[in-house]
């Protein structure tokens, strides 16, 4: 008769794994690839201006804290940028050439997560480096390049495929301020921006 007292004294119930709240979580650091298009504009005042589309893509990583549905972190970004363009100049008989083969950033990110689903703005410092050229009547080229610091900022959003893979679509504007260039002569105040729009794929770790 003791023998079922003792085995129900026994029995412990078992423990349920705690169900985190918000759901999914963001936070941790990351890594990814990313690739997309650009619209760059050139601007050297009176002298004119190059503008056009390329094709951009590079590599972007970073870390994310999660407070509630707010996410918050830094990201660094490196990517090879295709733009090269060729017009004439203001004097027709030369050609003037612009190009940006490398660009990178460091921002902040602050971003609204619903469950698998985060929205966010980021914003910081860009590095760009680019340049060009005049090219004279004779073939005569004068060219000149620098690496140029500004700033960028946009808006994204990232979707999560499973615990450690995710998706994203971004939009971000940069303006690489503006600077003397010296070709054929002095070209003062010479501005980059651009607008560019990426995809990427991270994995989260």
């Amino acid at each position: 008769m003791a023998t079922p007292v003792l085995a129900a004294g026994l029995y412990v119930p078992a423990t349920p794994e705690p169900v985190m709240a918000g759901g999914y979580d963001w936070s941790g650091g990351y890594l990814g690839a990313a690739l997309g298009g650009q619209g760059v504009r050139i601007d050297a005042g009176a002298a004119g201006n190059i503008s056009g589309n390329a094709m951009m893509g590079g590599i972007f990583g970073g870390v994310n804290f999660q407070s509630g549905n707010f996410v918050y972190g830094v990201e660094a970004d490196l990517e090879y940028s295709g733009f090269n363009q060729t017009k004439p100049c203001t004097n027709a008989a030369w050609s003037c050439n612009a190009y940006i083969n490398g660009q990178g950033s460091l921002r902040a990110r602050l971003g609204f997560a619903v469950d698998t689903l985060l929205f966010y703005t980021t914003a910081g410092l860009a590095i760009a480096n680019g340049g060009g050229s005049t090219t004279s009547p004779v073939n005569a080229v004068f060219p000149d390049s620098a690496v140029r610091f500004g700033w960028t900022a946009g808006v994204g959003a990232e979707a999560a495929f499973n615990e450690n893979w995710f998706g994203r679509l971004e939009y971000r504007y940069t303006d690489l301020g503006s600077r003397d260039m010296t070709f054929d002569t002095v070209y003062p105040g010479v501005a980059v921006s651009s607008h560019d729009i990426r995809g990427g794929l991270g994995y989260r770790f």
